[in-house]
């Protein structure tokens, strides 16, 4: 028996070792599992790590783990080791007792704390003198369960300070913002202040503009008064200097000098000068003390509020398309719950990139979604209702005045059909191949390749069918069909196929009432391939022909006169939208377009964007004017949901039940849509408000 193990098994542990509990790898609760990210760990540690909740992230890494298996290479390089740990040798023990030359250490004095030789038990560490004496490898044993104890404390001891730490950096986070948001309203409130000293500024430059100029015009008229006195006094000065030259007795005594001397003597009074108070000055002093004791006491920076350190997001079950919430409780550092702050909720799609490589998980985003608080009790509790667009890994981000202080992933589950009904085959309830399906007042109508229009309840109960009218030797069904609210008719586009070639001719609108009863039907020259009919907003009948190189959308009244004739130079459906608006989906183009009755664009739906339009097939419209169109994403059918402007709402994948070339697609009463599955002979039904 060896005092240590051999050096070979010391290196196998490693690789048939858990780094989490360190127990070794086996076929039971310490079974090898291996993360999307490569990382291995025993089932239990990852139980104990999950929480049985996805998605969560690898210990080491920290990324988020996408998927576990089981590590079968791990268990065959176990039963590797295993047999040969049977068949080598076994080394001869390396520790020897270093008082008694080549004695193996065998035994482990419990009282003294050493290993021991059996000549060590006999003379030194007798029991008799006290000594406890144990079988190496049972103290080894021991030893190992003490330190794994101490492992296990040292785990608890460091996900309580990892915690700590967690807290500290959402405090520092929030402090950080805090900081930020206070700086800002510093800013925004001396700026206020700012332009209200520039007003009073402004009003007071004003004000002594308005001061001086009055000023200024009043000594301008007294100097232009004392101007035109010098002027006139000057003038009679030098008159009465010319007459003194002359020394004539007759001129000096004329009356136009006495007239002269009477004006001189009327300015000869000098006015009293008027200057006034001209001094133009500033009063600082008024209101001065006031302003600066104001602006000296002017706010202050506190901190008597906690920040919210800690944050405990709750969400509950998201599927894409359908409304759902996410919990959110915010508590101090101390573990005081904090209501009516501002927080809110940012919610982004993280998808993996096509081009990269396959061990590259770097996470990318789409555009944000920011979700503002819905309902926030006194108990520190802030609830979120939000609509995820699309399924897959999204973060979910915790905002405090619009920055992130914690962040949690969840899974959006893919928008499966709530119910679905008919399989393959020719008895009532199944389906060949479906066409299209509608839904009319009390019931819906499902055209099948055999002929039939089959009624079924919106419980999806099979009520009855009818076969669409044709002859004995060519028997016809029904393309297309469309229900009549107003009349509840319902009209029928005819398809036969030709006895020359078998191909195809769809030349003909049938109509039948609700219960399948025979009306009356039209043709027209210039239908060739009317697969697909609709009606408009006025009941007229809306038809498109896929006649190659002549599609058009032609649109006949009630009684089958052509109203309007519509040539297209590509493939396209086209469905009624709001008032005389058309929906066209052009396949070649790969655009759904909303135009006026005249052909005018008026805009384009799913332009741009993650989730902009790719193939579409099909487009629709509910009552509430959103727009759903069948496209292509990833080689899979969908149906995407847009507002009748043209931005992307919300995504319907069925990524659990896939659909396989489906064909019709109508929007229920009750606010479902059911789609014609054909590949699956089924119709699914799907909630997507």
């Amino acid at each position: 028996m060896s005092a240590e193990e051999d050096p070979m098994d010391q290196d196998q542990d490693q690789f048939v070792t858990c780094s989490v509990c360190f127990n070794t790898f086996d076929e039971h609760e310490h079974q090898p599992k291996t993360l999307s990210c490569h990382h291995t760990y025993c089932a239990m540690c990852i139980q104990n790590i999950s929480q049985n909740k996805r998605p969560f992230l690898c210990p080491e890494c920290r990324k988020v783990v996408k998927g576990i298996t089981t590590d079968f290479k791990t268990m065959k390089l176990m039963e590797f080791f295993r047999k040969n740990k049977l068949t080598r040798k076994p080394s001869p023990p390396k520790n020897t007792c270093k008082y008694h030359d080549a004695q193996p250490l065998f035994f482990y004095c419990s009282t003294c704390t050493v290993p021991v030789c059996h000549n060590c038990t006999v003379l030194d560490h007798n029991r008799a003198n006290g000594h406890e004496i144990v079988d190496i490898n049972i103290a080894k044993d021991q030893h190992i369960q003490v330190l794994k104890t101490k492992v296990s404390q040292a785990q608890c001891i460091i996900k309580e300070n990892q915690n700590h730490i967690r807290i500290i950096d959402t405090e520092v986070c929030g402090l950080t913002i805090a900081k930020d948001e206070t700086i800002n309203d510093i800013n925004k409130a001396f700026n206020s202040l700012v332009a209200l000293v520039n007003s009073k500024r402004k009003h007071l430059t004003t004000q002594a503009l308005a001061v001086f100029e009055e000023k200024n015009r009043a000594l301008k008229r007294q100097k232009s008064e004392a101007q035109g006195r010098v002027e006139r006094i000057g003038e009679a000065q030098k008159s009465i200097g010319k007459i003194i030259k002359k020394v004539n007795t007759e001129e000096i005594f004329h009356n136009d000098i006495t007239d002269i001397c009477q004006e001189l003597d009327k300015h000869s009074d000098i006015p009293y000068l008027n200057l006034g108070n001209n001094f133009l000055q500033f009063d600082l002093e008024n209101g001065k003390t006031e302003m600066e004791t104001a602006i000296t006491n002017l706010g202050g920076i506190t901190c008597e509020a906690s920040l919210p350190s800690g944050v405990h997001i709750e969400p509950e079950r998201a599927i894409a398309s359908l409304q759902t919430s996410v919990k959110v409780q915010v508590s101090s550092g101390k573990g005081e719950l904090l209501p009516h702050y501002p927080i809110s909720l940012q919610i982004v799609h993280l998808y993996e990139a096509d081009e990269q490589e396959e061990d590259d998980e770097t996470d990318h985003q789409s555009s944000p979604l920011t979700v503002h608080t819905t309902a926030c009790d006194d108990q520190g509790s802030y609830t979120f209702q939000y609509r995820p667009q699309i399924s897959g890994v999204h973060l979910c981000q915790v905002m405090f005045f619009d920055q992130p202080i914690a962040q949690q992933h969840i899974i959006v589950e893919s928008n499966s059909p709530i119910m679905k009904f008919g399989e393959e085959g020719r008895s009532p309830g199944k389906f060949i191949h479906p066409f299209w399906v509608c839904a009319g007042s009390e019931h819906l109508y499902v055209s099948d390749g055999t002929g039939r229009v089959q009624v079924i309840d919106h419980n999806q109960r099979y009520i009855e069918h009818f076969m669409i009218k044709g002859t004995k030797n060519q028997p016809a069904a029904a393309a297309g069909i469309a229900y009549s609210h107003e009349k509840k008719e319902l009209i029928c586009a005819k398809v036969v196929k030709a006895p020359e070639d078998g191909s195809h001719i769809c030349n003909t609108i049938q109509r039948y009432t609700a219960e399948g009863k025979f009306i009356s039907e039209f043709s027209n020259d210039k239908m060739k391939k009317a697969f697909l009919i609709a009606l408009t907003s006025m009941g007229d009948i809306m038809v498109t022909d896929f006649q190659t190189d002549e599609y058009k959308v032609l649109i006949f009244s009630i009684s089958g006169e052509l109203l309007k004739h519509i040539p297209f130079n590509e493939e396209v459906v086209v469905f009624p939208g709001q008032d005389t608006d058309l929906i066209i989906t052009l396949h070649e183009s790969k655009a759904v377009h909303v135009c006026s009755l005249s052909g005018e664009l008026k805009h384009i739906i799913g332009k741009d964007g993650f989730w902009s339009i790719k193939q579409p097939h099909l487009a629709c419209m509910d009552n509430a004017n959103r727009v759903l169109v069948k496209d292509r994403e990833n080689d899979n059918m969908v149906i995407k949901v847009f507002t009748y402007e043209g931005i992307f709402l919300s995504c319907i994948e069925s990524s659990d039940d896939k659909l396989n070339s489906p064909r019709g697609m109508a929007v229920s009463m009750d606010g479902h849509v059911l789609v014609a599955d054909a590949g699956n002979s089924c119709i699914k039904k799907y909630k997507y408000v």
